[in-house]
């Protein structure tokens, strides 16, 4: 059920598994989804439409538009990805039959959400930012057409470098993956004025989710049930990836979902301006000091992670998202 004093919701995704958690997490809410739009990233951009779709259905949310927008600027990278080839852990889920993307573009349904709804519309990216930037180029000023547009992106305040070297070592030399996919875009958009919210990697990768809450969630909530499968071979990676003494798994895109839900989360941020930054051929976007600016942007640099979790854990604890409401 949807409260009319919430807000609307259109979210930008590459549809793997922790963005299947984030969409889930976003349909719980009050909050009123009224599009998806499909890039590429952990798939193509027409699997990452089928993905959606998939995670849609299984909310019993077939209602919603799913639209397919960029493709991969270069090369697909050589290295398999943790999400799986389908990205959703290759478990074989697919969309139901008759479920298929809208005739809609992605990059116009930004703009035209933008012109038709300014200031109504909450704006979650959850992937390379390719279709933002296309968007970009039609309208400079689309962001600010947007009540919020919140980022899961970057690595975060470049004065908190060292600090994020020293608890996510791993994290610096493989760089910020949205960004890593398409420089050029996440610098357009780092670029643009508007009410843009960073969620970078060096807050996204603190929350670990134990493996056993998810396992046991899973017992009674086909929610819950839906995730586990699709993260199961994904758990492992994150496992392996965090050195945790226990089995654990991440889901970055599902912090900055809860952050533009629940702003009362974030426990610190700085106002700074995104530059990219290149390193042994990967890519990752900090924020910076720079006075004056009309690209200034927010950068969460904490959120209460207990907070966190018991929005994903309501989430999944739902026998549907509505229930969690």
């Amino acid at each position: 059920m949807t409260d009319n004093h919430q807000p609307s919701v259109l979210v930008d995704t590459d549809t793997g598994i922790d963005d299947a958690l984030a969409l889930l997490t976003v349909l719980a809410h009050p909050a009123d989804l009224i599009g998806v739009g499909a890039v590429f990233g952990n798939c193509t951009e027409q699997q990452a439409a089928a993905n959606a779709l998939t995670v849609l259905a299984a909310a019993g949310r077939t209602d919603i538009p799913v639209a397919i927008g960029s493709p991969r600027p270069g090369p697909t990278p050589a290295a398999p990805s943790p999400h799986g080839a389908d990205g959703l852990g290759d478990t074989g889920l697919r969309p139901p039959t008759g479920a298929a993307p809208a005739d809609d573009n992605a990059v116009d349904q930004i703009l035209r959400t933008a012109n038709d709804r300014p200031g109504n519309v909450d704006l979650l990216c959850l992937a390379p930012l390719t279709n933002i930037a296309a968007a970009l180029a039609e309208n400079p000023l689309v962001l600010s057409g947007f009540r919020t547009v919140t980022i899961m992106g970057g690595m975060g305040a470049a004065s908190r470098r060292d600090t994020v070297a020293a608890a996510l070592p791993k994290f610096l030399p493989k760089g910020d993956t949205n960004t890593n996919h398409d420089p050029a875009a996440t610098a357009r958009v780092a670029a643009a004025p508007g009410p843009v919210t960073w969620v970078g990697m060096d807050v996204t990768g603190q929350l670990q989710l134990p493996w056993g809450m998810l396992t046991d969630l899973a017992a009674t909530s086909p929610l819950a049930r839906f995730v586990h499968t699709i993260s199961d071979d994904y758990h492992r990676y994150c496992t392996d990836t965090y050195a945790a003494t226990e089995p654990i798994v991440t889901s970055h895109d599902t912090v900055a979902a809860v952050v533009m839900l629940d702003p009362s989360v974030v426990t610190s941020a700085q106002i700074l301006t995104g530059h990219v930054h290149d390193h042994d051929g990967r890519s990752s976007l900090w924020g910076e000091e720079s006075a004056g600016t009309a690209s200034a942007h927010r950068f969460v640099t904490g959120v209460d992670y207990t907070r966190v979790t018991a929005h994903i854990k309501a989430t999944l604890a739902a026998p549907n998202p509505s229930e969690a409401q």
